[in-house]
Formats: structure tokens, C-alpha cells, sequence
């Protein structure tokens, strides 16, 4: 693994991360956004720097790495957004759009929460390992698709 392309999927999984923890505060999109951030983090993240040219996946293992790493870190700032917009949300405005959440934000001891969060983002690396090598077989399949279609043309 190169410590540039780490630090590449690492940033964008943050941002992709701190994008999704704002949208889930808004009530009717944050099952989708909580959806978003364990299945399809890493999806994102990696085509995202294949489209740039920052990253090329060339194993399966790669694939599965670079799932891992982008659902971890895109779990952690997630849960952090989350977690300071609900608490601001509720101690200025009274508001919440989740009330066992809320509670459990505002009123859990902050180790709790942090144990919480990274168990989630165990969790979060796991699926996004999965739907990562998925996204890297589809890749394939595509460009196995595609490179069959134009040398068959060429002939």
C-alpha cells in the first residue's frame, strides 16, 4: 500500500464521511445518509480517485483494503458531525429529529460514545471491505465488457 494513495483515500473517506454526518441530520434523508456511510463509503471514495487517476486498484486485496480504510475513517467523522450537530441542534434550538439518539448523545458518558463509534466503525470497515471488492469486480466486468466489444471490432 503507498502512503500517498493511503492518504488520499483517507481524505476523501473523511470528507465523504463529514458530508454524509450533515445530511444525516436532516430528519427524512438521514436513513439514507446512515445507509450511504455503510455500504457505499467506499464505492464512492474509490470511484471517485479512479476518476481523478489517484488511485488504481489492481487486486482484489487492494480493493478490500482501500473498503476498509475509507469505511473506517468515513465512520468516524460521520459519528463526530452526527454527533455535534444533534447535540448543538437539541441545546440551542430544543430540537431533535431522533429522540433516543439524542438522548443517548447528550446524556452517555463520552468514553461510552467513543467505544460506541468505534465499534460501529469495525462494523463500517467490514461492509465497506465487502461493497469495495464489489465495486472493484464490477470495475472487471466492465472493462472486460468493454475491451471484448473494441477488440472485436478491430478485427
Amino acid at each position: 500500500m503507498n502512503k500517498v494513495m493511503l492518504k488520499h483515500i483517507s481524505i476523501c473517506s473523511l470528507i465523504a464521511g463529514l458530508i454524509f454526518g450533515v445530511f444525516a441530520a436532516i430528519p427524512f434523508i438521514g436513513g439514507l445518509a446512515l445507509f450511504a456511510v455503510l455500504f457505499l463509503s467506499a464505492p464512492f471514495v474509490m470511484l471517485f480517485l479512479i476518476m481523478a487517476g489517484k488511485c488504481d486498484i489492481t487486486t482484489g486485496k487492494d480493493s478490500i483494503i482501500n473498503g476498509a480504510i475509507s469505511g473506517f475513517f468515513a465512520n468516524i467523522t460521520f459519528a463526530f458531525a452526527y454527533c455535534i450537530i444533534v447535540a448543538l441542534l437539541y441545546v440551542v434550538f430544543k430540537f431533535t429529529t431522533n429522540y433516543f439518539l439524542t438522548a443517548a448523545i447528550i446524556n452517555s458518558p463520552i468514553w461510552l460514545l467513543i467505544v460506541l463509534i468505534l465499534f460501529v466503525g469495525v462494523l463500517t470497515a467490514t461492509t465497506n471491505a465487502f461493497s469495495g471488492f464489489l465495486t472493484y469486480y464490477i470495475i472487471n466486468l466492465i472493462r472486460d465488457i468493454y475491451e471484448r466489444k473494441h477488440s472485436s471490432e478491430d478485427i
